[in-house]
């Protein structure tokens, strides 16, 4: 089976899989425990704190993807990797010589997140660099959701035992020393892809013209493609539930579920399981499956399997919400991003990629700032479980109110 699979796999496809996978295990151990976990357990904020890092956190990841995916489509991927790994490290190393203070939390929560956001087009645009062929794409996207989903068993697990032994604080170093060795797997991806990356160069001169292509042209892309246009606004729809959960999560932990901080580790590592499965799976997709019904199916699958998480006070009820929504969560990063590089042309798919990703975090940052306030109306258990229905029926709801469009998308997508 993995033979077959490696067979069909472009050159190139592993070493950027090991870029993505080194980079993103520093994110999850260092993001929840070294960021959230920091505040939460070793400097008692309350949720307008947790609600500002996460804000500040998903600002900067905002404007590091509309810096990292210009920098992609306009200086080609050599310089995006320059870049992507100079700051990771950097923002990494900085968390060491920060205070421990709520103020030093917060500014540290801005730099990790441009850092994240310069890194994301390892994952969401990569993979349009090594092939146009749409089957190879999807099994090059499974695999980069799959090495993302071990990130996320392995990372938190990484964190948790590294602040039961030290200052939460410490994980971010682990951050750095990763960051800096994924230098190695990025020399081989950028020279599996230089003669990819000057075709795409070509392309983008013989296309965009003299002046060149802006944020502005990859936003009308989204726009005036309905299939990306939906894609954007079923996106933005959901995320306004999860951005109920980031604040939030840690407190349910704490004060629903009554865990110590090592479990904001192992649950997150459920979750992280339930997504290698679900990539995994993703591999196994019909060609015929990929499309923005099964795509709207799955995001309604996340809302389901994110009631049964937070529904409870019960641990185990927890995890098994947790490798639910880890599965499906795994499934839909593969199918969307697969999806976005089908109808997004080559010379835009960075800002693109940027322009969606934007919408996405945007809409999971406004409810940042109603959270605290709804959740000392309702509590922080019923908060989670509201948000988790918008999740759930947002999609259902579009299904049926666009049904004859979406018919038209998926004809359009299966040819």
């Amino acid at each position: 089976m993995f033979a077959g699979i490696r067979a069909s796999l472009p050159r190139g496809t592993f070493a950027l899989a090991a870029v993505r996978f080194m980079l993103y295990l520093g994110v999850q151990a260092s993001y929840f425990i070294g960021i959230i976990g920091t505040l939460t357990y070793q400097l008692h904020a309350g949720t307008g704190d947790i609600a500002m890092a996460v804000g500040l956190f998903n600002l900067f990841i905002i404007a590091g993807n509309t810096a990292g995916g210009s920098l992609l489509d306009t200086r080609g991927p050599k310089a995006h990797t320059a870049v992507a790994l100079g700051v990771a490290v950097a923002s990494s190393a900085l968390f060491q010589a920060a205070g421990g203070s709520v103020a030093a939390v917060l500014a540290m929560s801005a730099a990790f997140g441009f850092a994240t956001g310069v890194g994301y087009a390892y994952l969401s645009a990569y993979p349009a660099y090594l092939s146009d062929d749409a089957e190879q794409r999807k099994r090059m996207n499974a695999i980069m959701s799959v090495v993302s989903n071990v990130a996320v068993v392995v990372g938190p697990a990484v964190g948790g035992i590294i602040a039961t032994f030290l200052p939460s604080q410490r994980v971010f170093a682990f951050t750095a020393v990763l960051s800096a060795l994924a230098l190695v797997p990025a020399g081989a991806l950028l020279r599996r892809i230089g003669a990819s990356a000057r075709a795409g160069e070509r392309e983008r001169g013989d296309s965009q013209g003299p002046e060149g292509s802006t944020l502005a042209d990859s936003a009308r892309t989204v726009f005036a493609a309905p299939s990306l246009a939906l894609l954007f606004w079923v996106g933005v729809l959901a995320y306004a539930g999860y951005g109920a959960f980031d604040p939030l999560e840690s407190l349910y932990y704490r004060d629903v579920l009554q865990v110590d901080i090592s479990w904001m580790g192992w649950l997150s590592s459920a979750a992280g399981l339930g997504s290698v499965v679900g990539a995994l799976a993703a591999m196994r997709v019909p060609r015929r499956w990929v499309n923005v019904r099964t795509l709207m199916l799955l995001i309604a699958f996340e809302g389901a399997a994110c009631v049964l998480y937070v529904g409870t006070s019960h641990v185990g009820c927890a995890i098994a919400g947790q490798l639910l929504l880890g599965c499906a969560f795994g499934m839909v990063t593969p199918l969307q991003h697969t999806l976005v590089q089908m109808h997004a042309p080559l010379h835009l798919l960075g800002r693109v990629n940027s322009v969606m990703n934007a919408g996405f975090s945007g809409a999971g940052a406004v409810p940042l700032f109603a959270a605290p306030v709804l959740a000392h109306l309702f509590g922080v258990q019923g908060v989670l479980i509201g948000a988790s229905c918008v999740v759930l029926l947002v999609p259902l709801i579009v299904m049926v109110a666009r049904r004859s469009e979406i018919s038209h998308l998926v004809t359009g997508e299966s040819a």
